[in-house]
C-alpha cells in the first residue's frame, strides 16, 4: 500500500496465496484525488466518477485466493490515467500549450484528463507543467515500476507472465456493437488485433468467458489501452489482454450502486480465473532470461 503526504492512497498490492503465471491489473477503480489539489477542480463529484471504472475492484476480489496477484489503483483518473501513455499531455490543459496532439487528447482525455466521462469540463483552468509532471512521476510511475516488478517476477518463476487488465464500459457502447455487429456483447477482449497476447493465450481468455454464458467480442470498440500496448509483448513471454465489462451488468449506471448481477458477475470472473490458470500451468514454459 502506497499513500501520500495528505494520506490519499495510491495504489494497493494485493498478494496471492501462492504463484500462478497470471496477474491481474485494475486501474480505474480509484476515487482518491488529493487535498492539496481539489481547488484546481470545478467538476461535481459525479463527473469526476464519470471516468471510474466503478466497482472492478471488487469484481476481481478473490484473485488472491486463486493464487493471482493483483494492483489496483486507488488515485482517481481524474488526478492522473495511469493507463495513457505519460507523453499523451493535452496542449489544451497545459498552461504552455506545449502536448501531443492524439485522439485522445483531443477528446480531452489524455494523461491528465481535461473532461470528464460525460464531456464536462473537470478544471477552472490550464494547470502547470510542473504539476503535471509531479502526478505522473507520483503516480503513474509507480503503478508502472510495481507492475514491472509482478511481470518480471512472475516470468522468471514461469516462464511467461500473463497480464489481464481489467475494465468496464458503460451499457452505450455494448448497444453500440450491436447496432453494428449484431451481438451485444457483454465482454469485450482487447487484444490489440492479435499483437499484445498469442491467439492461444486470448483465446482461453475468451472461452473462459464463453463457458459462463458470457457474450464476448474481440477488439470491438476496444482493442487495449496503454497497458496492453506496454506489456503485449509475446516474443519476450509477456501477455497482455484488455477486459471490458458492460457496466449494466452489475450497477445501475445512475447511481453506480450494485444491482443483483453483481455476485453472478463475481463467481464468473472466478470461474475464469480459474480455468486460466488451469490452462496455464497445464502449458508452463521454460524459464527465460530475456531482459
Amino acid at each position: 500500500m502506497k499513500a501520500t503526504g495528505d494520506q490519499t492512497m495510491i495504489l494497493e498490492w494485493f498478494a496471492a496465496c501462492r504463484s500462478t503465471p497470471l496477474i491481474y491489473a485494475v486501474a480505474h477503480a480509484g476515487r482518491g484525488f488529493p487535498q492539496a489539489h481539489r481547488a484546481q477542480l470545478q467538476a461535481n463529484i459525479a463527473t469526476l466518477r464519470s471516468l471510474e471504472d466503478p466497482l472492478v475492484d471488487q469484481l476481481t476480489d478473490g484473485a488472491g485466493a486463486l493464487g493471482i496477484a493483483r494492483l489496483v489503483n486507488r488515485t482517481a483518473r481524474a488526478f492522473v490515467d495511469v493507463n495513457r501513455d505519460p507523453a499523451d499531455i493535452d496542449p489544451r490543459l497545459v498552461e504552455d500549450g506545449r502536448g501531443r496532439e492524439t485522439p485522445r487528447t483531443r477528446a480531452g482525455l489524455g494523461v491528465v484528463p481535461r473532461l470528464g466521462g460525460d464531456g464536462k469540463t473537470l478544471y477552472r483552468g490550464r494547470l502547470d507543467r510542473t504539476e503535471i509532471e509531479g502526478r505522473i512521476h507520483e503516480v503513474h510511475r509507480l503503478y508502472h515500476a510495481e507492475l514491472t516488478a509482478m511481470m518480471h517476477e512472475t516470468r522468471t518463476q514461469w516462464g511467461r507472465a500473463v497480464l489481464i487488465d481489467w475494465h468496464s464500459m458503460p451499457s452505450l457502447a455494448a448497444q453500440a456493437e450491436q447496432r453494428r455487429g449484431g451481438m451485444r456483447p457483454d465482454i469485450v477482449l482487447g487484444d490489440r488485433h492479435g499483437q499484445s497476447a498469442s491467439s492461444e493465450i486470448a483465446g482461453a481468455v475468451r472461452a473462459a468467458f464463453e463457458a459462463r454464458g458470457r457474450r464476448v467480442v474481440m477488439n470491438r470498440p476496444f482493442a487495449g489501452g496503454y497497458t496492453t500496448q506496454l506489456w503485449g509483448q509475446p516474443n519476450q513471454s509477456f501477455h497482455a489482454v484488455q477486459v471490458e465489462i458492460d457496466r449494466s451488468l452489475y450497477l445501475n449506471e445512475e447511481t453506480l450502486e450494485p444491482v443483483p448481477g453483481l455476485e453472478r458477475l463475481q463467481a464468473d470472473i472466478q470461474a475464469v480465473g480459474e480455468a486460466l490458470i488451469a490452462w496455464l500451468e497445464s502449458k508452463k514454459a521454460a524459464p527465460e532470461s530475456a531482459a
